[in-house]
């Protein structure tokens, strides 16, 4: 007996479940609250907070600074790298404009001096080759002599080579490197200066700041969602529109909203509705199943309600009396 009972309950339940969800359905009828559209400001780099320029509530307009993070490291990275840039413009100037006439003429008394000493190595080894044939000397001692003449001799060529490349001037390969490094070398400075700005956290539109999670002093990780702005002149309706409905809703389609709380009622239009259901797909549902599924849809709301916060229930009435059905545009 207490099985029968309980097995009615549920029957008389589900009946009246679905009847109310037909009558919700059948008269146009979908739930929802009122939301603002919202902009999550995140962080690329991971420093602390040093500053909260404006408080939770406060509006701000597009570009204004809503908090900063400490930029020190930024800015000794940029200033290694500007340095750096300096060093590789004054190579690269240095390069074009070749050796100067001093160098040149400093190079030619250099090699002068190399050869002077080239010629004293090899006078003295022919005259320690006569001694050696007279044995008045030892092997070591003309070997050393040899040594010395060899030696001189590698410096000369040397010198004389460095004079005839100073004497050529710059090669355009060289040129070519000095240039592409100078251009890595702004481009760094590029990255860096945006990353410098990036500290400080900018508002990319105009809107009310509804949430500020982190405090002063904190580090947020990167990538963290820092501040939330409500963007938008006013909020709008977001409702759950029933399944058994959803093919006369599209964009445009008049309806009327009622807000909790306030006793008049405003016409709002369609702005966008979502083509897949909430939660479970339709198609692993049975034909029951899915009379119980809803698609979110965004109505613009034709009245000034821009001191309203979000998170009001409401209710919105599609005007389904003006819109024709599937079969029956079809059938025109």
């Amino acid at each position: 007996m207490r099985m029968n009972w309980l097995a009615a309950f549920l029957i008389l339940f589900w009946l009246t479940a679905l009847l109310t969800g037909c009558s919700n359905s059948d008269n146009g009828t979908a739930l929802g609250e009122l939301a603002w559209d919202r902009v999550e400001l995140v962080n690329e780099v991971s420093e602390p907070i040093i500053e909260r320029t404006v408080a939770e509530g406060d509006r701000v307009i597009a570009g204004q600074v809503v908090l900063k993070l400490d930029d020190r490291r930024a800015q000794a990275d940029l200033a290694q790298a500007q340095a750096n840039r300096e060093q590789l413009a004054a190579r690269l100037d240095e390069l074009q404009k070749g050796p100067r006439p001093e160098e040149i003429e400093q190079a030619k008394h250099i090699v002068l001096g190399a050869q002077s000493r080239l010629n004293l190595t090899r006078l003295e080894v022919k005259r320690l080759e006569k001694l050696h044939a007279q044995k008045l000397i030892s092997q070591n001692d003309l070997d050393r002599a040899k040594n010395d003449y060899r030696t001189a001799l590698a410096e000369f060529n040397a010198n004389q080579a460095n004079l005839m490349l100073l004497q050529q001037g710059t090669r355009s390969e060289q040129i070519e490197q000095a240039k592409q490094a100078l251009e890595a070398a702004n481009e760094l400075i590029g990255r860096l200066q945006i990353t410098l700005q990036r500290h400080q956290i900018r508002a990319p539109v105009n809107g009310l700041l509804d949430s500020l999670p982190f405090q002063l002093g904190e580090q947020p990780a990167p990538h963290s969602v820092v501040a939330v702005l409500l963007s938008g002149k006013q909020p709008f309706a977001r409702v759950h529109v029933p399944e058994q409905i959803r093919a006369f809703i599209k964009p445009g389609t008049a309806a009327q909203v009622r807000i909790d709380g306030i006793a008049e009622s405003f016409r709002a239009q369609v702005r966008s509705i979502q083509s897949d259901p909430d939660f479970t797909p339709y198609y692993a549902l049975t034909e029951g199943d899915r009379s119980r599924l809803s698609y979110t849809a965004k109505l613009d709301i034709e009245a000034d309600l821009h001191d309203l916060p979000a998170g009001l229930p409401l209710t919105v009435v599609f005007d389904l009396d003006k819109v024709q059905t599937p079969h029956a545009g079809a059938a025109q």
